[in-house]
């Protein structure tokens, strides 16, 4: 049976989740899972979402997708054994040799590969699932076909965003390291990290989505053509029976740093178009379309809202004193 994994950028919006159907719920602790730290939790909030869900017969993911210095690991290894012992059930992590260790310590927790890690092909696939990963997280420029192929090389479980395929585009979400050239952020000490100056992909503040702004290329005098360099996913809903068909395990809604009220409607709508396909009563999706292109404007609205506002923050590193990580 197909999962519907959605976010939990605070307590409200994971406890909202819960509440409108989605069957497992991830969170980031703080900085430990390359986001704001307004889109990741405290401890203890964590403690909580996951006693909400367990009462709940739901599940929690805690995403420590950092790629961890060697000064980290027995920071990270103490936040894996803590929430496993608050009662998660699983972790999502981008680290190879972090999911080496994650398999090692917990034999019997859920391991998801991020999408930082940059799934391409089967044999990455084959990779993982050699480390001990159960999940592995698709691009969503996938094609039905490539998928399928992969269910057919890979004994690894998949999971699909819930964004249409986008078959244009000139780089795979998950190995950008763009944001790393315009400014460096600072992390201050909080919840066993060492202060220091790095990438997203550290730890620091963070992904500024410069892929999604319009850039300049020209050729020598050519006239300059604006284009980007990755191309706005549309929410997905036509290839959602297949999807289940192919055997894809689990759907996830991304969005930590959405408005509660975006995520909440989200789930719902995917809880009901997830159930319909599960139990054969609606498999026409066209009786959907109108409600997901409402849904699909929103989603727009706020994406542009968020992509201008981090932006904005993306000082270059001329414009600042240049700090490099310690660590």
């Amino acid at each position: 049976m197909p999962t519907l994994l959605a976010p939990g950028g605070s307590r409200e919006m994971a406890i909202v989740a819960i509440d409108e159907g989605a069957d497992v719920i991830y969170v980031g602790p703080l900085g430990w899972s390359r986001r704001p730290a307004e889109s990741e939790m405290d401890d203890d909030d964590i403690k909580s979402v996951i006693d909400y869900a367990r009462d709940r017969n739901r599940q929690v993911r805690v995403v420590l997708n950092t790629f961890p210095s060697p000064f980290e690991m027995e920071g990270f290894i103490a936040k894996i054994r803590r929430y496993a012992e608050f009662g998660c059930s699983g972790f999502i992590i981008t680290d190879p040799g972090a999911i080496a260790v994650v398999r090692r310590l917990l034999p019997q927790t859920v391991i998801h590969v991020s999408i930082g890690s940059g799934i391409t092909n089967a044999w990455d696939a084959r990779f993982y699932r050699d480390l001990g990963a159960d999940m592995i997280i698709l691009p969503y420029r996938w094609d039905e076909s490539e998928i399928e192929r992969v269910s057919r090389c890979a004994d690894i479980g998949l999971e699909v965003f819930l964004f249409e395929t986008v078959q244009t585009g000139k780089i795979c979400p998950g190995k950008c390291i763009m944001s790393s050239y315009l400014k460096f952020r600072d992390w201050l000490p909080v919840e066993g990290k060492d202060a220091f100056f790095g990438s997203a992909n550290r730890g620091a503040k963070e992904c500024y989505r410069v892929c999604q702004v319009p850039w300049e290329f020209a050729s020598g005098q050519g006239v300059a053509q604006s284009l980007k360099l990755r191309r706005d996913a549309r929410l997905m809903l036509e290839q959602l029976p297949r999807m289940v068909a192919l055997g894809v395990e689990c759907f996830k809604l991304s969005g930590r740093e959405r408005p509660v009220p975006m995520i909440r409607d989200l789930v719902r709508f995917y809880r009901k178009v997830l159930d319909g396909i599960i139990d054969k009563s609606a498999l026409d999706m066209s009786v959907y379309a109108g409600e997901a292109a409402l849904l699909g404007a929103r989603w727009k609205i706020e994406k542009n809202k968020r992509v201008d506002s981090l932006i904005d923050r993306a000082v270059p590193h001329e414009a600042e004193p240049m700090r490099w990580a310690t660590a």
